[in-house]
């Protein structure tokens, strides 16, 4: 696990080496370890090491191949290095390390890029310089896993682990994406390929782009997408299941095997995060029993009980027989990270589990380096609750004639957002409950229904001066059954947008290495080519993982509503954080910025100081790009 930057200048008026350490000096927790950078003509590439497999300086970056012909920097971890090894030495070819870099740089020379990509199992992003023909490609792996910012530049490119290192560039422009914002405003994330800069793009999963030298240019070529989703879910139709889930439970079960097997290898110490839910209870039972020691396990619990999971982690911990480490925080724990959180992330991110989050790994991080979490399962094994109670609303919905739902989503729209802060209640709920409702009711199809479900108003964008509505995987149209659109649509976004890069900014935050055994790709392909009704064989989700789970851990354990990472947020920002909260959204201070309806926010403001709506999931999103932009 580390990071990297880099660029390629044509007409370079800068000193290089102060422009890379500039650059690097943002990601060097991502990798305390060790730095290193290269330049050669207009291209340079510097790398922070977080120190995993081969810990000599053999496993320095930037890296080249045997050849000469490639130098590389390498953020993340190809967990089958060992297998593809033994098939270049079986062609002959040595090696000077135990690195899996290095093994991947032997892959590229030995197979070209696209074939490499293909062959890799792991998380991972890199950039690789080809001197030969002078290309640049920019890789990511196929979950999104790792993180990759680029932006084109009249002069060349630059690109990154995060954000901002490319500030740091001198031709870097930080005109604000205003559409983007109001993405950021309706999700709590910027979906991929957006940034909150207008030149910068994140590189979507699953896909390389090529860069190359042609005089004094830099010529871009079309993404290429090596692996595709939406492909798998295509196929499934030509797949037959037997009739029988205990195959596929076998199955899956030797899948998961072997990808716990493949990321428990580390050079270093290593743990797992342990909640107490389905998941990570999986991931743990495969660690430890594979494992002839007690292996690392960490839970953080809540004082507050209507949060608390720890004491059924510490339950299940003690009958698998790890040593488990638990740390009690309470809301002074929580509310003292808030301020680093606009570092931590650097990009507007308002997911509040971010908190825990972040604590959770600082915790791991006085033990181990590296530990495995149960990230994907929902997605992956149809475990969100709000799936079922989504696909129930709809039935109800859709009994309504679609004339008049249509007239009522002409009405809301004319209404406008501004109806949302009406000041008044009845019967016990508040104008902004009823307005949601309403547009409920207004939705003609199944995809604008679940995506109002996921979004915290439905014309968000117009809080953002200067933004127009931008089409995401959510407006897709359903190409298949309502669970397996859900599922689908949240794998290809929320997922790494919002639930993975929360897990990397915030352990990496801490210098620790997080894991995903459930994201290894044959799982995911797996998962997405079994038919629904067999995740939800017995009514509920995740039938698939609960049956594998009840084999290692007692189900009366296992058996109870989930809690999540959850924090009592409205209350938060009326009390504890009213004095940090009425500083960013000063209206003055909103004026001068030039990026929010003022009027708007400052109504949001004092109907959730007043009780009157609860709008803390909404003003938590203006308040983390506040802090932000303060940073910036």
């Amino acid at each position: 696990m580390c990071g990297f930057v880099g660029f390629i200048d044509t007409k370079i008026d800068f000193d290089v080496k102060t422009v890379l350490e500039n650059m690097l000096s943002k990601i060097t927790h991502r990798g305390p370890d060790d730095s290193g950078v290269w330049n050669e003509g207009c291209v340079a590439l510097g790398h922070q090491r977080l120190s995993i497999h081969d810990l000599s300086p053999l496993g320095h970056q930037p890296m080249h191949s045997h050849s000469n012909r490639y130098v590389i920097v390498f953020n993340g971890e190809i967990y089958n290095f060992e297998s593809l090894k033994e098939e270049l030495n079986f062609a002959g070819i040595s090696f000077k390390s135990s690195s899996d870099t290095e093994v991947l740089l032997a892959c590229v020379e030995a197979w070209g890029i696209e074939s490499s990509l293909k062959k890799f199992t792991g998380m991972f992003a890199f950039a690789l310089w080809d001197k030969k023909q002078s290309k640049l490609y920019l890789a990511r792996d196929r979950m999104g896993e790792k993180p990759l910012y680029y932006a084109t530049l009249p002069n060349g490119v630059i690109f990154g682990s995060q954000l901002g290192s490319l500030t740091q560039h001198p031709s870097f422009d930080k005109e604000l994406d205003r559409n983007a914002i109001g993405l950021y405003l309706r999700h709590g994330y910027i979906p991929a390929p957006s940034s909150v800069y207008k030149n910068i793009k994140k590189l979507l999963p699953g896909s390389f782009l090529m860069f190359y030298l042609h005089g004094n240019k830099v010529i871009s070529q079309p993404i290429v997408n090596y692996w595709s989703l939406n492909h798998i879910v295509e196929n499934r139709k030509n797949v037959k299941y037997p009739d029988q889930p205990q195959i596929i439970i076998d199955k899956l079960d030797g899948l998961i095997k072997k990808s716990v097997e493949l990321q428990s290898k580390a050079d270093v110490p290593l743990g797992a995060f342990l909640s107490g839910g389905i998941d990570s209870s999986l991931i743990t039972a495969y660690m430890q029993s594979q494992s002839s020691v007690p292996i690392n396990t960490f839970t953080i619990g809540f004082k507050d009980p209507k949060f608390n999971e720890a004491k059924f982690a510490k339950e299940i911990a003690n009958h698998l027989g790890t040593s488990h480490t638990e740390h009690y925080i309470d809301q002074h724990d929580l509310l003292s990270v808030i301020p680093k959180l606009a570092v931590v992330y650097d990009e507007p991110f308002a997911d509040s589990s971010q908190l825990p989050t972040y604590i959770v790994g600082a915790l791991a991080k006085q033990k181990v380096t590296v530990a495995l979490s149960g990230d994907g399962g929902d997605e992956l094994f149809c475990g969100y609750s709000r799936y079922q109670r989504t696909n129930q609303r709809w039935e109800k919905i859709r009994k309504i004639p679609k004339p008049i739902r249509s007239v009522i989503n002409k009405l809301t729209d004319t209404i406008g957002i501004h109806s949302n802060v009406q000041n008044f209640k009845l019967m016990g709920k508040s104008s902004h409950e009823y307005i949601r409702s309403f547009e409920y009711l207004g939705c003609v199809d199944f995809n604008s229904f679940y995506k109002r479900s996921v979004s915290t108003l439905s014309s968000v964008e117009r809080l953002v001066k200067g933004a127009s509505p931008q089409l995401t995987i959510y407006d897709a149209k359903v190409a298949s059954g309502l669970y397996e659109h859900m599922m689908s649509v949240d794998t290809n976004q929320y997922l790494p947008d919002d639930i993975l890069a929360k897990v990397d900014r915030a352990f990496m935050a801490s210098s620790l290495e997080g894991r995903i055994p459930l994201l290894d790709h044959n799982i995911v392909e797996f998962a997405k080519m079994i038919p629904t009704d067999i995740h939800r064989f017995d009514g509920k989700g995740k039938y698939l993982l609960r049956q594998l789970l009840y084999k290692k851990v007692p189900k009366k354990l296992i058996e109870r509503p989930k809690m999540g990472f959850a924090i009592p947020l409205d209350e938060w920002l009326r009390e504890d954080l009213n004095e940090w909260a009425n500083n960013l959204l000063n209206p003055i201070r909103l004026e001068t910025d030039g990026i929010f309806d003022v009027n708007f926010v400052s109504k949001m403001w004092q109907q959730h100081q007043c009780r009157v709506n609860n709008w803390g999931t909404l003003l938590w999103s203006i308040l983390m790009f506040n802090a932000w932009l303060d940073e910036q």
